[in-house]
């Protein structure tokens, strides 16, 4: 064999050897990101955590409703959908204003949570009603 063709053979070794690095560098940024992404839907947005806890035994986890609650209350099932055209409507204000002070047979929460959870409840709300859409 030649020198020179050791050179090309070594070359061409060498050319493989960093394109198979750079492969699977690149596959693995690729699983780390896509990882992250879906690892990001799992972190709880403020105001889940309370809004499932408080609101969701009525209101149900995606907030359109449990219709065997409006039973037991006696009331419309539409009511505590709050996905609803005209619950959507609702000023933040309004909103925040309905957790605090109650409303019809929904508790009053003024005291049980802190202005700040009552404002990070109502965004998650509102996370809720643009999902319904």
């Amino acid at each position: 064999m030649k020198t020179s063709d050791l050179k090309s053979k070594d070359g061409i070794k060498h050319g493989v050897r960093l394109l198979v690095g750079e492969v699977l560098i690149g596959a693995s940024l690729a699983l780390f990101l896509t990882s992250f992404a879906l690892g990001a839907d799992s972190v709880p947005q403020p105001g889940q955590k309370i809004f499932l806890a408080k609101c969701a035994q009525c209101h149900g986890k995606d907030a359109k409703g449990l219709p065997n609650m409006a039973k037991v209350l006696k009331v419309d099932a539409v009511m505590i959908d709050l996905t609803r055209a005209d619950a959507v409507k609702l000023t933040d204000d309004e909103i925040i204003a309905t957790v605090t002070n109650g409303k019809n047979k929904m508790p009053k929460f003024k005291g049980k949570l802190t202005a700040d959870q009552v404002q990070q409840t109502a965004q998650y709300l509102r996370s809720l009603q643009s999902a319904g859409k």
